[in-house]
């Protein structure tokens, strides 16, 4: 399965009209990409891509946040129909009062298939999370071209409890894994956490971050890496890079690598 990993920039977004314009600029160049390309199933965006991720742009949420089927649902859902595959996009929700740091994702024929809201909110390094937005309270987890896929929102990466709670309930192929990691003292650790839990759940786990000096460094990773297989990096330019996922190669890997049958449900039995 193909699948466009975009590492878009974001900046200048103080209005609704500076964000439809991004919205219709990342779309445009989605579309280009994808008339190049062969066989796409799916596009994947950063965590609030619609939106700068600052205090400034936080306080605009009255302005910039929107319905699960605002105006960027309508860009991106004709951008689906159009290229013909699935797409997850981030953006600030408000529903009923309250925002939210969601990631959507549509099927080929536009329609929303599930809406993620991230549950650990940062409040740690450059994030100020907790002031502007509310928890989110359920799992997501979809279905496409026989892959299980479950997504993640930057911070909740580094919860081994909840990971293990997606990947081994729900049986996951493919974490998806946007974030807005800035260049902070949370930023070093990074790397090291997605390849762990890439390689500890034997999964793709496909981190993707916004461009620029003070963000990027996207990592896509595969199930295992050893001398003949690395994960992908990016640099911190914008970039929409190809990554193709291959269900022998995670069944190759757990059959080979036995850590899931090695692993034990509970070790509270262990004595000291």
């Amino acid at each position: 399965m193909k699948i466009l990993a975009y590492q878009p920039l974001i900046h200048g977004i103080k209005s609704v009209a500076d964000r439809r314009n991004h919205v219709q600029r990342m779309a445009q160049n989605i579309d280009d990409r994808c008339r190049r390309e062969d066989d796409v199933a799916f596009v994947l965006l950063p965590e609030l891509s619609t939106v700068e991720y600052s205090r400034t742009s936080f306080a605009r949420l009255i302005d910039l946040a929107e319905p699960s089927d605002g105006e960027t649902y309508q860009i991106m859902s004709a951008l689906a129909r159009k290229v013909g595959c699935s797409l997850s996009y981030g953006f600030p929700q408000e529903h009923n009062g309250d925002y939210f740091i969601t990631q959507a994702v549509l099927d080929p024929q536009g329609r929303l298939i599930t809406a993620y809201n991230k549950v650990h909110l940062a409040q740690l390094g450059a994030s100020m999370e907790k002031d502007y937005f509310s928890c989110g309270r359920k799992l997501s987890v979809f279905e496409l071209g026989g892959y299980r896929f479950g997504i993640i929102i930057c911070y909740d990466f580094r919860f081994s409890g909840f990971i293990n709670q997606l990947v081994n309930t729900h049986n996951i192929d493919v974490i998806l894994h946007p974030v807005a990691f800035q260049k902070d003292s949370t930023y070093r650790s990074w790397h090291p956490f997605a390849i762990a839990r890439a390689l500890e759940y034997q999964v793709y786990f496909l981190s993707l971050n916004r461009a620029g000096m003070a963000y990027g460094g996207s990592i896509l990773c595969p199930p295992w890496i050893d001398d003949d297989t690395d994960p992908i990096i990016l640099n911190d330019e914008e970039e929409i890079k190809m990554f193709t996922l291959d269900k022998r190669v995670i069944n190759s890997v757990r059959e080979n690598y036995t850590l899931r049958k090695d692993s034990w449900s509970d070790y509270s039995h262990l004595g000291t």
